[in-house]
Order: structure tokens, then sequence, then C-alpha cells
């Protein structure tokens, strides 16, 4: 009798080599600042692949790569985590991110696109997908012109048993409301900051609008510091402490976040025990420079006993 392979959780999000840039202030048109930099590193959807396999999960890749020097560096990332390309590499490169960071953490993102913007719809189908597996999905991703036409219909066609995962960040507004109510009906799992998740409520009319949108997800609200706020599907709101550091740099904290929380929920955790393990790897990722610098399995479990 052939035995089930373990749960794998797959990210479709988009992956860039990331340039960080410190900076005193953003400068006004025209002007010049002087950053520093520890150079580039691999950013965008590699993040949350990245936080579930540093918690000794399964994790695989389903964006893609090209054969340039920028999908190198992400090759490289990938062997040492852990994690596995499960989809054909095209001819050419993805893009790069320009992020400016302030001193308070707060970001600003200039991005040249490359061959990351173009999922193939055959690679996809191809996927073994099996119940207990998750399926992460940005709103980078579906709204774009590219990506959306492939991304869009494969995400909400998803086999029963496979937990679907949905960040639709700041571009929320630009997703349609076709698009948006078959994501948000489809998803297991939504998650957002306060500001995002807010926006989301208005657009619907309302949070019980919100919470009637997606009937069977769990529903995330990112507070920071604060920790985050679950709304379970059938159940009523409970807030989930959060962890206090020095922030340095805020790219990449909402990825962790997710990250560790499904990776949590993977092993048979509880939501609150998980959204408390998330909390505190997200609180120590901000206190590191760079995206990808989500804290292992047993530097969380430190964390919490030292908490």
């Amino acid at each position: 009798m052939t035995s089930r392979r373990p749960a794998c959780f797959i990210s479709t999000g988009s992956v860039l080599i990331d340039l960080p840039l410190q900076v005193n202030r953003i400068p006004a048109p025209g002007g010049a600042v002087t950053a520093s930099s520890t150079g580039p590193v691999v950013g965008g959807g590699y993040t949350v692949v990245s936080a579930v396999a540093r918690q000794g999960k399964p994790a695989a890749l389903a964006a893609t790569l090209g054969t340039g020097p920028n999908s190198a560096l992400v090759r490289e990332a990938m062997m040492l985590d852990g994690v596995e390309l499960v989809v054909e590499e095209l001819v050419g490169d993805i893009g790069t991110c320009i992020t400016l960071i302030e001193p308070s953490g707060r970001r600003t993102f200039v991005t040249n696109e490359g061959i990351e913007a173009e999922p193939q719809l055959d690679d996809l189908r191809q996927l073994d997908l099996l119940p207990g597996d998750w399926v992460h999905a940005t709103g980078y991703d579906i709204v774009h012109p590219l990506s959306h036409r492939v991304l869009a219909d494969w995400l909400v066609d998803l086999p029963e048993g496979v937990g679907l995962v949905v960040d639709l960040g700041p571009v929320e507004p630009e997703i349609g409301a076709a698009t948006l109510g078959r994501l948000l009906g489809r998803a297991t799992l939504l998650t957002g900051n306060h500001l995002e998740i807010t926006q989301l409520g208005a657009r619907l009319g309302s949070p019980a609008a919100l919470r009637e949108a997606c009937p069977g997800a769990l529903i995330v609200r990112r507070t920071g510091v604060h920790g985050c706020v679950l709304w379970p599907a059938g159940g009523s709101p409970i807030e989930v402490a959060g962890f206090s550091r020095d922030v340095v740099d805020t790219t990449g904290a909402g990825d962790t976040h997710t990250g560790v929380l499904v990776a949590g929920l993977m092993d048979g955790l509880d939501e609150v025990t998980a959204a408390t393990r998330a909390n505190a790897a997200a609180a120590e990722a901000v206190s590191r420079q760079g995206p990808a610098r989500c804290p292992l399995r047993e530097e969380i479990d430190a964390l919490l006993s030292e908490a």
C-alpha cells in the first residue's frame, strides 16, 4: 500500500530580488538622499514559503523562476531552507524591488517586473494537490493583468480539502468584485493588516458582510505590536496578544506571520496557539534586516519561553 506524502504548503506568490536601502528620509521629487544597504536579498512571495519551511514543514514554490542571476539567488535560498520548486522555469529572469526603508521602519517600493508575472496554467494544473495541503495567493498576483488570467480561476477550483490562504494586501481595491467574491467564498484563511481588513469590510458594507462573504474562512487581522485578532468561522473575534521588539525593518513581517500561523495549523495546533507563535515570529522578524528573516521553530520556542 502506497503511503501518503505529508501535507505541503504551496505558494503561488511571485518572487523578486529585493534591494533594501536604509534612508533617513524619502527624497522630494528631483531631490537626492544617501542610503546604506547590505545588498540584494530574496523577497516577494518567497518570504511566506520560507517561513513555513523554517518551521520544519514541507514547503514548495509554485511561482515562476527564470534562467538568470536573480533566479539563481532564489534557488540558493531554496536549497538552504529546503523549499522545493514545483513548476518549470522560463527563459528570462525575475524582477527586482528597490525598498526605501525609513528609520521608523516604513517602506516605499519601486519594482521592475520580470517573468515572475507569467505563471503557466499547465504547470499549476499538473500539481498533485491533496487534502491537507495549503495554497497561498497574494493580491498582487491576482490583480496583475497577466497572472490574473491564470490564477483567479485555478485558485477557486482547488480540490476539496485543500486550504486556500488569501492575502489581498494593499491592492485589494483594484480586484474586481466578481473575482473578489469568488476568492473570499473559497478562502480557508483570509489575512491582512488592520487597515487592509478594515478597508475590505468597508468595501463590502460592514464587518458582518465580510464575515458573510467568506463563511468558511478564519479571518486574521494583523495589528502589529498588538498581535492579531482572529475571527473563526462560526465564532466570535479573539484578540491574541503580540510581542514587543525594536523595529529595524518591517519588510515581510506579514508573510512571516502568515507562514508560521499556517505551519502551526498544519501541526494540529489550535488557532490561538498557532497565532501566538506567529505573533512572536513576526515580532522577531521586524528586529532583523531584510524580508525572509523568519526565526526557526526552536527560536520561536525560546522566545515564547522567555515571554
